[in-house]
């Protein structure tokens, strides 16, 4: 059996939303809601309440307002804490959990308090120091996931005739080309000026590189493709390559996608493996320049463009992901912080985005990231060892409960330069014990 019937006192679409996620999606059980009290009683079938009091002795779940409300406002947030869970809506009554785990869940994953006033970074993205999951320390953990296993055992314990999913760890790297190379096929502006800069800065090392680069004496240094896929296909590992292709700026400096050996190389990737288009830095509040940029990749490939990720992960969570559904982009890679590694949503799993602007659920499945390279070296000041031990916490995390970790690498950051020395072997460490078949997976 793995069907359970649940009484509420009401239902709503984002009671739904969340029964769907944790109960369907993540433990594979269906459900059926009831809100007659002599009905659910006379039921001898595996099943649950949550509501303001429970109706019998059953498994009882104490509920708040918010999976009830159709609009935002600031939540009265009670943390609470119940072995290695945490929640943030602490309920007084007789229930089997302290807080309301559902809808704790529901304002992780709708990013709630991101629809809320808040001070943006300097890039106007939402910072990760605001958020509950930070403040209450669990970034790193997929708290999501955990509720679905505590959910698991207590329904297991109560109904052992259920039977529950059985998910799978996978590992999906990632890739966003944002230079895809460090000084060749540029314009003679840009070389010229790259030259006179390093001259300037007496960095006399770079200079001489520049110029062996140029007179194809020396491989250029992001020129690191066949490198990746050389690891990726050792390690039988799926991969994800999101490429730039906006106008150039001071924040979009790819190659121009009409350099013959760029578009050669997008081709090339896109017959390996999936692609995607990386929305440039001013895209996130401009629909014509999103489209624009589609449609290059897709004049590029000729392949219909399905993914996308936000450059510098900026993007607005009321309007950007309802852009994207406008444009027929039906999967996102964003939903993670540029100075944080973890889980931004709270959960290592893909969803589907519940718009709180419409109060709906919507065809576009999230993607959330595990981490970034540049989070580490850019952001926190880690050196290589240092990031590897953060990585390694982060697997064990998400191996723990059979999800998927999604790592965000660029191909500039195996150049193995400068701060990059070393991080090569964090790659190539993190292929051999995040893969699925590694021997450090049990």
């Amino acid at each position: 059996m793995n069907s359970v019937l649940i009484y509420t006192e009401a239902s709503s679409n984002r009671l739904t939303y969340t029964f769907d996620l944790l109960l369907t999606e993540l433990l594979g059980l269906s459900y059926e809601l009831t809100h007659d009290k002599d009905f659910f009683l006379r039921e001898q079938r595996p099943k649950f309440s949550y509501a303001k009091t429970s109706v019998g002795d059953e498994l009882f779940f104490q509920s708040v307002k918010l999976l009830f409300e159709l609009n935002v406002h600031h939540q009265p947030i009670l943390f609470c804490e119940h072995g290695n869970l945490k929640g943030f809506y602490g309920t007084p009554g007789n229930a089997i959990m302290p807080f309301d785990l559902f809808a704790s869940a529901f304002f992780m994953v709708s990013r709630y308090e991101e629809y809320l006033p808040s001070k943006k970074d300097k890039y106007d993205r939402y910072r990760g120091s605001q958020s509950m999951i930070c403040k209450s320390g669990f970034l790193e953990k997929p708290m999501i996931n955990m509720y679905a296993l505590e959910l698991k055992r207590l329904l297991s314990e109560r109904f052992p005739e259920l039977v529950f999913k059985k998910n799978t760890y996978r590992y999906l790297p990632t890739f966003d080309i944002d230079m895809a190379y460090a000084y060749l096929h540029k314009s003679t502006k840009r070389t010229i000026g790259g030259l006179v800069r390093a001259f300037l800065f007496s960095e006399l090392r770079e200079v001489r590189d520049r110029i062996a680069v140029l007179m194809h004496r020396k491989k250029d240094p992001y020129d690191t493709f066949d490198y990746i896929f050389q690891i990726l296909n050792r390690h039988r590992l799926p991969s994800i390559f999101f490429f730039l292709l906006g106008n150039e700026s001071r924040f979009d400096k790819n190659i121009s996608p009409r350099v013959e050996v760029f578009r050669k190389l997008v081709k090339d990737i896109a017959q390996k493996t999936a692609t995607g288009i990386h929305l440039s830095f001013r895209s996130h509040k401009a629909s014509q320049i999103e489209s624009d940029e589609i449609a290059r990749l897709e004049e590029i490939t000729g392949q219909r463009t399905l993914r996308n990720r936000y450059h510098y992960l900026r993007f607005h969570i009321s309007g950007s992901y309802l852009r994207l559904i406008e444009k027929e982009i039906y999967e996102d890679y964003s939903m993670g912080y540029a100075a944080r590694a973890g889980f931004r949503a709270g959960i290592c799993t893909p969803f589907h985005y519940f718009s709180l602007k419409t109060n709906e659920v919507t065809p576009l499945v999230i993607y959330p990231i595990a981490f970034m390279d540049t989070t580490f070296v850019h952001y926190n000041r880690e050196n290589a060892e240092e990031s590897l031990e953060r990585i390694r916490t982060i697997i064990s995390n998400v191996k723990a409960v059979d999800g998927l970790l999604v790592g965000l690498w660029h191909n500039s950051s195996l150049s193995n330069q400068r701060e990059w020395k070393g991080w090569t072997h964090v790659f190539e460490t993190v292929a051999l014990e995040a893969a699925p078949n590694s021997p450090e997976h049990v």
